[in-house]
């Protein structure tokens, strides 16, 4: 396990999701879909930033307990296909269930599930390539 790894991982998250729901990027239709006005968008929520960071955290911890090699692959791309796969299968049917039974339009259904699995895919890619491999005991 790499703390730096984990950091990084974890800031990697925060730094897409700026720029994502950046409001020159997807930032105002999600904002609309989300129901929030441009004042809503302009209030910092510290609460809300470190509970992310948080979070991300705890998902590049998840990713770092089971970095293993793969022989003739990057371990970035090797991290990136578990967190996509990852992303895929778990966190995007949770969330287009979700936001169906919330009634939430499609469109800001798919930027939520986009981001995160990109983002999922993101630190599970950086976990991989920054931690340290040991070699195999036998």
């Amino acid at each position: 396990m790499s703390y730096v790894a984990i950091i990084a991982g974890a800031l990697a998250v925060m730094a897409l999701g700026f720029v994502w729901y950046h409001p020159a990027v997807l930032g105002k239709s999600w904002a609309r879909g989300a129901g929030l006005t441009e004042e809503d968008m302009k209030e910092f929520n510290p609460v809300s930033m470190i509970g992310a960071l948080l979070m991300a955290g705890v998902i590049a911890y998840a990713f770092s307990r089971y970095v293993h090699p793969e022989e003739g692959m990057h371990q970035f791309v090797h991290g990136g296909f578990h967190g996509l796969m990852n992303g895929l299968l778990y966190v995007a049917p949770v969330l287009v269930s979700k936001g169906l039974f919330e009634k939430k339009d499609l469109g800001w259904i798919l930027t939520g599930v986009a981001y995160w699995v990109l983002a999922i895919a993101l630190v599970a890619g950086l976990v991989y390539w920054l931690t340290p491999l040991t070699p195999a005991a036998g």
